[in-house]
């Protein structure tokens, strides 16, 4: 080999050596990005101050202990107020665990709070009954707000836009750190606000608000569960309303309020109580889920 041939050969080499150092770097990222890749099961939630939950995180002892633990392997992204009441931010997906709720006196910022609504009981029955999946929940709610108004389809349901809005916002954010997700299902719990509507009323303004969901959010038949409100009396409109909503429409559901107790007069769900309405969203959300058998919806 004479000495041009082993310069040339001397040259080539660093090039060589850069390129498979570059290929090797780029296949580790691909190979990183993959591994980090992950798809999501997402549930919303969304309704007035049952949803945002007044169940006391002090009283979740005994019996009730283990739900105040955090749940690393279901996520939330939490939203409260914005219309008549301060906005408190999760800023992002965080685990779940008790105190996403903006319960009157919450500083902007002040998360977790000292209550919880149903969420902490619906995440882990959800993903116990989808092995091997990732439940991530998005939760937007404010307390005093009606359907009728708030949360109303349209120009007068200013809260119905922020919802459809932060949705949107928090799939993209998942979207851009190159996960992926399936919207599997709704679960609702609103109506104390709407007592004084007429017989029928609230059943013609939930079954609009559903449709609007389901166009908005571009999933045709997105599983929708409605959870009742408790029986104080003077919610017989309401409490029909969403039961024959329940029946009527395709893909819902209705979770019961039957035997719940309220840390009030009659109002709010007791920290017992919106562990058990937790469990019976998700489990009337379940068989929403799996593939229709023929006959069914």
């Amino acid at each position: 080999m004479n000495t041009a041939t082993i310069r040339k050969h001397r040259r080539g080499l660093p090039v060589k050596r850069h390129r498979m150092a570059a290929g090797l770097v780029a296949g580790l990222v691909l190979v990183a990005a993959t591994v980090q890749a992950k798809h999501y099961e997402v549930f919303l939630l969304a309704g007035q101050s049952n949803m945002d939950g007044r169940g006391a995180k002090k009283e979740l002892v005994g019996d009730l202990a283990k739900w105040a633990q955090l749940q690393p392997d279901v996520l939330i992204n939490f939203r409260a107020g914005g219309l008549h009441r301060p906005l408190t931010l999760s800023h992002g997906f965080k685990p779940l665990e008790p105190g996403y709720s903006g319960t009157p006196g919450t500083k902007p910022g002040g998360l977790p709070s000292a209550s919880f609504g149903p969420e902490v009981a619906m995440g882990a029955t959800l993903a116990e009954g989808l092995p091997g999946k990732k439940v991530a929940l998005i939760k937007c709610a404010e307390g005093g707000t009606s359907l009728s108004k708030d949360w109303a389809p349209g120009a007068k349901g200013k809260l119905y836009e922020q919802f459809i809005t932060f949705v949107g916002q928090v799939l993209k954010e998942l979207q851009a750190k190159g996960d992926t997700y399936t919207l599997r299902g709704m679960a609702w719990h609103q109506g104390e606000s709407d007592a004084g509507l007429p017989t029928g009323k609230y059943q013609e303004l939930l079954t609009d608000f559903i449709q609007r969901v389901r166009a908005d959010l571009k999933v045709k038949d997105l599983p929708f569960v409605i959870g009742e409100v408790y029986d104080n009396g003077h919610r017989d409109a309401v409490r029909e309303g969403e039961k024959a909503t329940a029946a009527a429409m395709p893909h819902a559901a209705f979770a019961s309020a039957q035997g719940l107790k309220t840390s009030d007069k009659g109002t709010h769900f007791d920290a017992a109580s919106q562990i058990e309405l937790g469990k019976r969203f998700a489990l009337a959300m379940l068989p929403l889920l799996a593939p229709a058998k023929p006959g069914q919806r």
